[in-house]
């Protein structure tokens, strides 16, 4: 990840159940895996990083996998606007999460 801050390079976040939890701890059912774990993975990114400036989304909900592998309370990219205010009580600001 630093490798990637020093060329300027942005890493995306894949809001994936099997991508953002460690092998074995992912949550067997989607309600159990809260939208604030996204919001957690993005915020542990960007303190590696130094900022919010290397880290964005990519979501790949053009098909790579359903709704089914998202977090609660994401199941379309309409949904993604419920990560500012998660974003915003880590202390991120507007500009960050825009």
């Amino acid at each position: 990840i630093r490798r990637l801050v020093e060329r300027n390079g942005v890493i995306g976040v894949v809001p994936y159940n099997n991508f953002l939890w460690q092998p074995g701890q992912r949550p067997a059912r989607k309600a159990d895996a809260p939208l604030s774990r996204v919001a957690e993975v993005i915020d542990h990114l960007c303190q590696i990083a130094g900022s919010a400036r290397h880290v964005g989304i990519g979501t790949d909900f053009d098909g790579g996998f359903g709704a089914e592998s998202t977090p609660d309370g994401l199941d379309t990219v309409a949904d993604l606007l419920s990560l500012a205010p998660l974003l915003a009580a880590r202390g991120y600001s507007q500009s960050d999460v825009a």
